[in-house]
């Protein structure tokens, strides 16, 4: 070895052994400077200064310094490396000088062996044991062991999932034994409750998280979509591919006849995921049963949802910029018949209402001559296909993300700025927002700490105008048989002039855009050791502006005549302002100690929370001008104003016990008493009180922890309230106004008159739902700590329930509402997850199941019948309810049994109509006597899961969720062939019963025949009942982080590039065309295939 190679070793041995190099870590990145420049820089940073002989040091040298907190020593060795160079540290001077061959020790590799075990003495197999500052590595075999050659100056880095990382300078040793302690940072784990902050072992209730980078692994524009099939209990639908639109969350089921949706925590004061960017999210906890959520009393029946956005962790600054483009396409996408079916169908529906000949309508040569003809005169033999015309191939989005973090001891802040865009399938619609976040922390001396949190939103969505009230309605209704364009360009009339393509492009849009403001000011003050006073105040504002332009469009007849659109012969403006306002304070205050083995948090506080809403609206019709979309162009003599307002508020008083010793037993009692404008005076007032307790056995001294390493009990029973019940008074009768007129003698004409009249009778006595909760649950982990799940059981009733009572008609009233009814809901939770790591292979896996099953119990005798589905006593909320049916009848020979003819709902069933069951076995199918139960509507068995895996610089991630059962009722997007304009599903075509069919044919067929006998063939019944469970992949996504030797000599910190798939089509039982999450109405549901970026300085 030379004597520059032996010098730098003696440089090295030094650092080893050289206390205040290692005393302070340094973080210091610089590219293609000169040696002077770096010591100044490191001066600068850690006040160390250098001497030596300019003889010795080449200070123009150019070097990179790339060193992110790491020891002093390590930055000394990058400035003078390549100098054959020693140094010795005294006080905050570091002396350079030539090293001597003196100073010189070969440094030889020897071989060590050993062993690594638990703190019960079992062996750790797989373990990572990687000499420091090196990737020298290896991994322990089967019983623990390991053999690696090493420096002798080395010291071992050893580390397990599950276990703390340790590290041991091997000095003269050749033989060693390594025992690894359970990490307890997963019991140290701070998480976000009701007004504070707990270790995660000292919970006692049922919680689901989420973390803020498994929620961007998905790419939607909605919070709550991203969360969907990722926690156990968490029930999140959606029905449309709107990105504006939202998701139904269902936490735990149902538990009120009323509003089922869970109150959002934001930061600690009430918000909506709607307005917040999935890439703010820190992460989410969804508080489950009383003993977690009791502490927010009267708004947590239907659960609780806590998100914390992101703040700066550190003073050192970081930019961050992430970048999407997004191809979006339809995850499946229903077909219709073409003209020739069409027609064929529905000369079948005239011939099955008697018509006598199955050509009544379109003669065979017609029909067979059709497309031929249609090659020469596609005018007048049109076959359109108005979902193919109606619907782009694809369609895309970009997202763009920029943050910056960072500050000094005194601030620190984390800013945010989001941007979302997205185009529909179809022309004309477009969803754009752009989210601002301000997060900043004021540390204004040892005692007082203040945050001033703004936040800001602006969303815009432009949609065309339907006659079905939707586009995709627009296009799904329309009949084959008409034009939508004439062979030399101009808009066809269709069917008296609905043309949906026409109506799209020419019929103008409907903008409305939404601002919010929102602010938190928090201020902590510690007066004494382990008590902080917290006081907040946290105002938000929205406005929504809206502008209704309806513009007047014509089309044209075959003849060359022109008529106006349907519903379009005027032009019209019409525009909204939406404002709200609210205001919520909060001041409580935290008393947390610990003596020996005890620890105890108290908490007590009060709340302040006052909402306000205004609504204004204002139109003009019949415009001369189209293109001027403004009110004041409209004439006086067609103008119309509106307006609405409302408030209401709420004071609570709260407080919280916590209680553990030695991390082995738990006790935790939550009390809140809340008062609601809702309600009238001396009943106002609703209390809320749960109490719960955990036991850690595996703490206990005789518990075996060989291959359970973590077991813990829990049980929990409390109250919560429902105030959000309707109205904003329910407790005050409502009068009506309106206009009347009076005979006048006198001028023999009329008097318009103002008239008032009370229409609502009401209850003073109105007062909460309360809904009371009994849980129990078990954590457990296995196989250390690798295999970790959570179990548990749950049982809900809600009494006092608002419902409509019976009243007699001739008091002239509507039925009012009463507290008249309960239901229960009882079910179970599960979560379960797996972690492990192969050298460089990092891998895990997680799945989560759950079910539950909503029932009524006393109804005051009272039956809720609406949309084929009954709320009744005794039956599941929402149950099905209609006919039993026996298939559909094959022939007439069928209409016959034993001798007499069989029972049927209308006097017109025959073949190919529906039979039904006659549960009372009067001969005769009637509403009163033959419907029932039919099962229950709610999805049973929610499931969902993911699989993670890292290497290297590769990661990958797979997220699934479905419903593994629920009973789901068919019906069409359309009404078959209804006014002779609209379409007939191809599913429907393809297989009915026909009177062309021979008998073998038709006891094949999915469907009835096709008729206008509605009453038979649609009416409620178990024929249209199937099981609706599904299956999805809701996200694949693949990236490759550039390495950062590399990134680094461009001053870049991270670059990762990522392809991602989401929301791939479903597997299901549903029809071809339709999915399962698709309410046959709205948007399609889309898949998403994105390209993107994430940077970071």
């Amino acid at each position: 070895m030379d004597f520059r190679g032996k010098a730098m070793n003696v440089a090295l041995a030094l650092l080893c052994l050289n206390p205040m190099a290692n005393a302070q870590n340094i973080t210091l990145r610089m590219s293609n400077v000169t040696v002077k420049q770096a010591m100044d820089e490191l001066k600068s940073k850690s006040g160390y200064s250098f001497v030596f002989s300019s003889q010795d040091v080449d200070t123009h040298k150019n070097i990179t310094v790339e060193s992110d907190n790491q020891p002093l020593g390590h930055v000394i060795s990058q400035i003078v490396a390549g100098q054959g160079l020693a140094y010795t540290i005294e006080g905050k001077t570091i002396i350079l000088r030539k090293a001597t061959a003196g100073l010189v020790q070969q440094q030889n590799n020897k071989r060590i062996t050993g062993v690594v075990k638990d703190a019960n003495g079992e062996p750790v197999i797989g373990a990572n044991i990687v000499v420091k500052g090196t990737t020298n590595g290896t991994i322990t075999d089967m019983d623990g062991n390991f053999v690696l050659d090493v420096p002798a100056d080395a010291v071992l880095h050893v580390s397990y999932i599950g276990y703390s990382d340790k590290e041991i300078p091997v000095g003269n040793q050749t033989v060693l034994t390594v025992s690894l302690a359970e990490d307890s940072r997963a019991l140290d784990e701070v998480v976000v409750i009701g007004y504070g902050t707990a270790r995660k072992i000292d919970l006692t209730g049922s919680t689901s998280s989420l973390g803020g980078d498994k929620l961007r692994v998905k790419s939607s524009p909605q919070l709550s979509t991203q969360m969907q099939g990722q926690m156990a209990g968490v029930q999140i639908t959606r029905t449309s591919g709107d990105p504006s639109a939202g998701s139904s969350i269902r936490v735990r089921g149902v538990t009120t006849l009323s509003t089922n949706d869970p109150l959002v925590i934001v930061d600690g004061v009430p918000g909506s995921l709607m307005d917040i960017a999935p890439e703010d999210v820190k992460d989410i906890q969804v508080l489950k049963d009383a003993a977690s959520a009791a502490i927010y009393g009267s708004r947590a029946a239907a659960g609780v949802i806590l998100v914390t956005t992101n703040r700066a962790k550190d003073k050192e600054f970081h930019l961050s910029y992430n970048m999407e483009y997004g191809i979006d396409k339809a995850t499946t996408v229903p077909k219709f018949a073409n003209a020739v079916q069409w027609m064929q169908g529905y000369n079948e529906l005239t011939y099955n209402d008697g018509a006598s000949s199955p050509y009544s309508s379109y003669s065979e040569d017609f029909l067979n001559s059709y497309m031929q003809n249609r090659l020469t005169d596609p005018d007048r033999y049109p076959d359109t296909d108005f979902m193919s015309l109606g619907l782009k191939n694809h369609t895309n989005h970009q997202r763009h993300s920029l943050s910056l973090t960072g500050g000094t001891d005194k601030l620190k802040t984390n800013f945010s700025l989001n941007y979302y865009d997205a185009d529909a399938l179809y022309r004309n619609k477009s969803y754009e927002r752009i989210n601002v976040r301000s997060n900043n922390d004021y540390q204004i001396n040892s005692w007082i700490h203040a945050n001033v949190d703004v936040n800001l939103m602006y969303a815009k969505s432009l949609a065309p105008h339907s006659l079905e009230g939707s586009s995709m309605g627009d296009l799904m209704y329309r009949s084959p048989i008409y034009n939508v364009y004439w062979s030399d360009g101009r808009y066809a009339d269709g069917k008296d002039g609905d043309n949906p393509i026409a109506l799209n492009q020419l019929g103008g849009q409907n903008k409305i855009e939404n601002f919010k403001v929102g602010g938190k000011f928090q201020l902590d003050i510690t007066p004494v050791k382990n008590l902080v006073l917290t006081a907040i105040a946290a105002p938000t504002y929205t406005f929504t502006k809206g502008k209704d332009h309806k513009t007047r469009y014509d089309v044209y007849r075959i003849s060359g005549d022109v008529i106006p659109g349907t519903g379009y012969a005027n032009t019209s403006v019409e525009e909204q302002r939406n404002d709200t306002r609210s205001l919520t304070m909060q001041f409580y205050a935290n008393y947390n100690f610990k003596i020996d083995r005890h620890s105890v948090g108290v908490m007590a506080g009060y709340e302040d929370y006052s909402y306000e809403w205004e609504n204004e609206g204002a139109s003009r019709l019949n415009y001369n001008l189209n293109n001027f979309p403004y009110l004041n162009l409209g004439p006086e003599d067609f103008q119309y104003n509106s307006g609405s307002a409302g408030h209401n508020a709420y004071r609570s008083v709260f407080g919280r016990v916590m209680y553990s010793w030695a991390d082995r037993y738990m006790f935790q009692a939550n009390v809140r008493s809340d008062g609601s404008s809702r309600f009238a005076s001396g009943h106002r007032w609703g209390t809320f009180p749960s109490v719960s307790a955990g036991w850690v056995i595996s703490e206990e001294s005789w518990f075996n922890k060989k291959t359970i390493n973590y077991l813990k009990l829990r049980g929990s029973i409390g109250q919560l309230g429902n105030e959000r019940i309707g109205s904003e008074f329910p407790y005050q009768a409502r009068l009506s106004f309106g206009t009347g007129f009076i005979p006048n003698a006198a001028t023999g004409g009329a008097d318009v008159v103002q008239t008032a009249f009370q229409s609502d009778y009401a209850f003073r006595t109105l007062t909460w739902e309360t809904t009371t909760t009994y849980g129990i649950g078990a954590d457990i982990a296995l196989l250390n700590n690798r295999l970790r799940g959570s179990l548990d059981w749950y049982y809900k009733k809600t009494s006092d329930m608002l419902m409509q009572v019976g009243f007699p008609s001739y008091f002239g009233y509507n039925a009012p509402q009463n507290n008249a009814a309960d239901m229960n809901t009882k079910g179970w939770d599960l979560e379960i997850s797996w972690s492990d790591q192969i050298d460089d292979f990092r891998y895990g896996v997680s799945f989560n199941l759950s079910d539950y099953r909503s029932r009524m119990g006393y109804m005051a005798d009272r039956q809720n019948i609406s949309s084929r589905k009954i709320t009744e006593e005794g039956s599941y909320y929402n149950e099905w309810y209609g006919y039993k049916s026996m298939g559909v009848i094959l022939n007439e020979d069928a209409m016959m049994e034993n001798g007499q003819k069989i029972p049927v709902l209308t006097n017109n069933d025959k073949a190919g109509n529906i039979r039904y069951v006659d549960i009372d076995g009067d001969g005769k199918i009637t509403a009163s006597n033959d419907r029932v139960r039919l099962g229950n509507s709610l999805p049973e068995m929610q499931y969902g899961g993911s699989l993670w895996a890292e290497w290297k610089n590769f990661d990958f991630n797979l997220s699934f969720q479905g419903i593994g059962h629920q009973l789901s009722y068919w019906n069409w997007p359309v009404s078959p062939f209804l006014f002779q304009a609209y379409s007939c599903p191809a599913n429907l075509i393809e297989s009915h019963w026909s009177p062309l069919a021979s008998d073998a044919e038709n006891a094949k067929a999915k469907y009835p025949k096709l008729t206008t006998n509605d009453a038979n063939i649609y009416a409620a019944s178990d024929f249209w009942l199937f099981n609706g469970a599904y299956m999805r992949v809701k996200n694949i996504t693949l990236g490759y982080t550039i390495p950062s030797d590399i990134t680094k000599k461009f001053h870049v910190d991270r670059l990762r590039f990522y392809f991602s798939a989401n929301d791939l089509p479903a597997f299901s039982k549903y029809p071809k065309g339709y999915d399962p999450e698709w309410n046959r109405f709205s948007d399609l549901l889309m898949s998403s295939y994105i390209f993107g970026l994430n940077v970071s300085f």
